[in-house]
């Protein structure tokens, strides 16, 4: 995929405070790979909300179930279109951006995988726009959060061009809202949540297992999938 004028402009106004601060760089580096500071915080928040008592209750968990089933929806799509879409490599990967490398970045990790759309930007916006749905105060909290400690450091790392956040967040805002809709709460998350209480040994051993996943982009997940994958097609 050709880089746009936007992007170029973005990236490379950004990249100048590249490799100026050893410390500033380490830090961002590690920002960007640490999942507690990035799922973590936002499976927090979202546990809180799940537990807070008040009226609300009830229908906070629903949204909260059609949140988690739109991020679900959301990531499918994406991985959809990285596979579909032309290949895009990552900033810091293409030579013809001239783009100078943060202090202790390993962009060999990244070789293999497309920039476009960002799969960090479609889990995390949409986990934070529907909890916009439960707690108007928590869920911008978590847009800023997302914007400046999950988003920003893929841009400025290289990682991912502006177009590359912005697609996965649209990607992800738009199946959180079409999956806090009344008819995917009625007929769907109100049902899980119903079923939910007569199975609570069931239902929250499952439910911190899939926030573990989410605070971990599903590596484990992915993992597994492809031991499985390398196993049937060696076998």
């Amino acid at each position: 995929m050709p880089v746009n004028g936007f992007d170029s402009q973005i990236i490379h106004i950004i990249n100048k405070f590249s490799h100026k601060s050893i410390y500033f760089d380490e830090s961002i580096v590690f920002l960007s790979n640490c999942q507690i500071l990035k799922g973590g915080v936002l499976m927090t928040g979202l546990w809180w909300i799940w537990f807070k008592e008040k009226d609300s209750q009830k229908d906070n968990r629903e949204h909260i179930i059609s949140t988690l089933i739109g991020s679900f929806v959301a990531m499918f799509i994406v991985r959809i279109l990285a596979n579909k879409l032309p290949f895009r490599a990552r900033p810091i990967l293409n030579p013809n951006n001239h783009l100078v490398e943060a202090y202790s970045l390993n962009k060999d990790l990244f070789d293999t995988l497309s920039s476009f759309p960002s799969d960090h930007a479609t889990l995390f916006f949409a986990i934070s726009a529907g909890l916009l749905y439960s707690s108007r105060k928590v869920g911008i909290a978590a847009l800023i959060y997302t914007t400046i400690f999950i988003a920003f450091p893929r841009v400025y790392l290289g990682l991912h061009y502006p177009t590359d956040i912005l697609g996965g967040a649209s990607v992800g805002i738009s199946c959180a809202m079409l999956a806090n809709t009344n008819y995917i709460e009625v007929n769907v998350s109100r049902k899980l949540l119903l079923a939910s209480k007569h199975k609570e040994h069931i239902f929250y051993p499952l439910f911190f297992l899939l926030s573990y996943q989410i605070s971990d982009m599903f590596n484990s997940t992915r993992n597994i999938i492809s031991f499985l994958g390398h196993l049937l097609l060696n076998r």
